[in-house]
């Protein structure tokens, strides 16, 4: 049964249903983009605030996570443009859940080795999401990549998008409250939003990380099913 979700700007996305979901969290193991898919599961982020998303942004110490959304102007009636400033009165910091926190610390050290190749290009080091090359990673060449897993396991051809609303099920379901819910999936992504009213929440369920961190990365039990 498709599932279908009206994103921010008023039009309609299909998107993985739990049963879809679950195939492709368990497709994606061992991806080269993995990390980054997982991240827009996870915290459902835009496609902006990926390539946005910077190492300070992340604190390993702390295990912490925080998210800046990426202002849009909207130029007509059905166009926007992103204005790629991070919008620091809107940010939001989440838990770093286990199974993200290694992905990024394995990203971290393959970035570390190509940078050791010649032609590398070291003046992006501050961002997350880069080619081999050391280059901005594009939307073009993730969304490619989305596509081509989807196809391979015999999942719909969606739009990168709606990978964001996928673990919006599972995310209620974890959730203790609505407005739980509600503080970790919040996003502001225009200027004309308010602020961030649950920036403060407590967000450090125990019970609502682990059941969130087995669900993203599928543990051995399910996938031995």
């Amino acid at each position: 049964m498709n599932t279908y979700i009206t994103n921010r700007f008023g039009n309609v996305e299909e998107t993985f249903n739990d049963k879809q979901t679950k195939q492709f969290i368990k497709a994606i193991q061992g991806n080269k983009f993995e990390c980054y898919f997982k991240l827009i599961m996870a915290y459902q982020l835009s496609r902006p605030e990926l390539l946005n998303l910077e190492w300070k942004d992340i604190d390993f110490e702390n295990d912490t996570i925080t998210i800046y959304p990426i202002s849009a102007i909207r130029n007509s009636k059905f166009y926007y443009s992103w204005q790629m400033t991070k919008l620091e009165e809107f940010k939001r910091t989440l838990p770093l859940l286990p199974s993200i926190k290694t992905l990024l610390l394995e990203e971290k050290e393959k970035h570390e080795l190509n940078e050791l190749k010649e032609n590398y290009d070291t003046n992006n080091s501050n961002f997350i999401c880069l080619k081999d090359n050391g280059t901005r990673l594009n939307i073009n060449t993730l969304s490619r990549n989305f596509r081509y897993v989807a196809r391979d396991n015999n999942l719909p051809q969606l739009l990168l998008s709606s990978l964001r609303i996928s673990l919006d099920n599972a995310i209620m379901k974890f959730a203790k409250s609505y407005e739980f819910y509600r503080a970790w999936t919040r996003f502001d992504c225009t200027t004309k939003r308010p602020k961030n009213i649950y920036a403060d929440y407590d967000l450090n369920s125990k019970r609502f990380i682990k059941a969130l961190d087995d669900f993203i990365c599928q543990s051995k039990s399910e996938m031995e099913m």
